[in-house]
């Protein structure tokens, strides 16, 4: 996938809780939170570039072509999906900021919500699940050195 850098170092756990912060704050509708939140921490880095970079972190996982399995026409056709998808995503965040943020958030969570939210379980209490499963990532990839910046 040309458009993203495959190797990169990895969110800080503090930019996912803050990435994860501004996906529930849009989830909930709360323009209100939204702002408190962008007050709060100064947004830096921006908004938009920590969502961009939790939405491959979620997306690539499902979408891309797994080392140890067997290769098919689906398995190339879901790895594309997910590269266009982010492409996409990445070009939105370039041509129109303000609505990028929103925009790839409410991909985030249209994603978790129609492909890895197990059935009968809120969205809400699957964003949240998923905070903390990419905390705890983040937190081991940062403790065992293995992410420089």
């Amino acid at each position: 996938m040309p458009h993203l850098e495959q190797s990169r170092t990895p969110l800080t756990p503090e930019e996912v809780e803050l990435a994860f912060e501004y996906v529930l704050a849009i989830q909930g509708h709360s323009e209100h939170g939204l702002a408190t939140i962008v007050d709060s921490t100064g947004a830096v880095p921006a908004p938009t570039v920590l969502l961009l970079r939790l939405a491959e972190d979620i997306i690539l996982p499902v979408t891309d072509l797994a080392a140890d399995a067997d290769p098919c026409a689906d398995s190339f056709a879901l790895d594309e999906v997910g590269a266009v998808l982010l492409a996409a995503l990445e070009e939105w965040t370039q041509e129109c900021v303000p609505s990028s943020i929103w925009g790839v958030a409410n991909t985030i969570i249209r994603f978790t919500k129609n492909v890895l939210q197990q059935e009968g379980e809120d969205i809400v209490d699957t964003l949240k699940t998923m905070r903390t499963e990419h905390v705890e990532r983040a937190r081991a990839a940062y403790a065992s050195g293995g992410a420089h910046r």
